[in-house]
């Protein structure tokens, strides 16, 4: 299989080369179609571009510059580490984080020293339920997407967003997942309510309905802004942290329906892998384990405890042992959630190095989609630190952004996988 791996500080190349272009009033009005969120081997609100439970303060954006040509000035670190980093940027280093107890620990001594049973997962590796797993595809279509819209030097022209958008639309692909995606971190939509996929819902149960409701409408006026050349490199951006965005969600949520169909624990796996091996990765796995290696490990431990849980509890049938499969899961999304942190926080690296609103620009596009993502669990943790994330995350300049508060507020919530 290809395995592709970027420098996490790719992004900062990419504002170096940036070419600016207009802004509209960053407002999406697609609407699409839900189907039903089921197994993915297997209409939506008009949202601004934040995550829940931020977007009532991400209202007032501000003016931004007009059209700029030419190359964009970023400061140059009196000092840096190996990384490219700014020595008082690096957070100190802490104490070792340490499995939980009751976490299942592949990687010592093949699990032998944890209270779980022996399972399948034992070795360290992902056992497939089903041969074939149709994730997989979708992942190398948001590798393809990457290529054509921000994993380049120059900005994206109109026909790369269309080309980009037929490769997101394929049958059975991102599109047709993301229409469907539920959060499950969030209450059902009440019995006689209805579901996600049908209209209406979406609006009323957005938190849940996260795909319909938040995740779509990003994506729909990105790659039609694009199309048009407005602000490319900000329309790549919010695509790129959208679909992030979905593939955080999509394991969490494969990973319970899991529990009566067996190849979603395989679906789980390829989401955040794309298919790949520990040592490499794709789509999310690619930028997790170029930033924070030892959390990338960590989510792969989390996804070996669902497929260790499958094994031992009716794998080919319906799972009845959700007191383990609860663990496992929350394992898996710990280490997840700790994965989209250091990416947020790589992004306001990106941030603090720019000084121009063009470069400024993406990154902050990017931010308040990805960064809202995580204020559900920050708010649960530490509402005083989750508090300082959300206040930055909804300054309405970026210039004004207090870059130091926020990187410290993420390394207070987020320490270890």
């Amino acid at each position: 299989m290809r395995a592709k791996y970027a420098s996490p500080w790719w992004w900062l190349s990419a504002a170096l080369a940036l070419i600016g272009s207009g802004c509209e009033e960053d407002v999406p009005s697609s609407r699409a179609d839900a189907g039903a969120d089921v197994g993915d081997d297997g209409e939506a609100a008009e949202t601004p571009d934040v995550a829940p439970d931020v977007e009532a303060d991400l209202v007032g954006d501000a003016e931004v510059a007009p059209d700029v040509a030419g190359e964009v000035e970023v400061d140059a670190p009196a000092e840096a580490d190996d990384e490219g980093r700014d020595v008082e940027d690096v957070p100190e280093a802490g104490p070792p984080c340490e499995p939980l107890p009751g976490d299942y620990t592949p990687r010592i001594a093949g699990s032998s020293t944890d209270d779980w049973p022996a399972c399948i997962s034992d070795d360290n590796a992902y056992h497939p339920i089903e041969a074939t797993i149709g994730t997989i595809a979708r992942i190398a279509s948001f590798e393809q997407i990457a290529d054509l819209l921000w994993r380049r030097g120059d900005a994206p022209a109109p026909a790369d967003f269309t080309a980009a958008r037929v490769i997101y639309v394929d049958t059975n692909g991102l599109d047709s997942r993301i229409q469907r995606r539920e959060d499950l971190h969030y209450p059902p939509v009440p019995a006689g309510e209805g579901a996600c996929t049908d209209a209406g819902v979406p609006e009323r149960y957005p938190d849940r309905c996260a795909g319909p409701a938040r995740i779509l409408p990003i994506v729909n006026d990105a790659f039609a802004q694009g199309t048009a050349g407005t602000d490319p490199r900000v329309q790549a951006a919010r695509i790129e942290a959208a679909l992030l965005w979905f593939l955080y969600l999509s394991p969490y949520k494969e990973a319970h329906t899991c529990t009566e169909t067996p190849r979603d624990c395989d679906s789980a796996w390829a989401y955040y892998t794309g298919g790949e091996p520990r040592e490499g990765g794709l789509g999310l796995s690619s930028y997790v384990r170029v930033l924070d290696e030892e959390t990338h490990d960590r989510v792969w431990d989390g996804l070996l405890a669902v497929r260790c849980w499958k094994n031992l509890d009716h794998e080919t049938g319906v799972s009845v042992d959700l007191a383990l499969r609860d663990r496992a899961i929350a394992q898996m999304d710990r280490a997840l959630l700790a994965g989209v942190a250091r990416i947020v926080r790589a992004r306001f690296d990106v941030l603090a190095a720019a000084t121009t609103d063009e470069a400024r620009r993406p990154a902050w596009a990017f931010l308040q989609i990805l960064g809202g993502v995580l204020d559900r669990e920050a708010t649960a943790r530490d509402p005083a630190a989750a508090a300082v994330l959300r206040a930055e995350l909804a300054r309405a300049d970026p210039a004004a952004v207090d870059v130091a508060a926020a990187r410290s507020a993420l390394d207070a919530l987020f320490p270890c996988p």
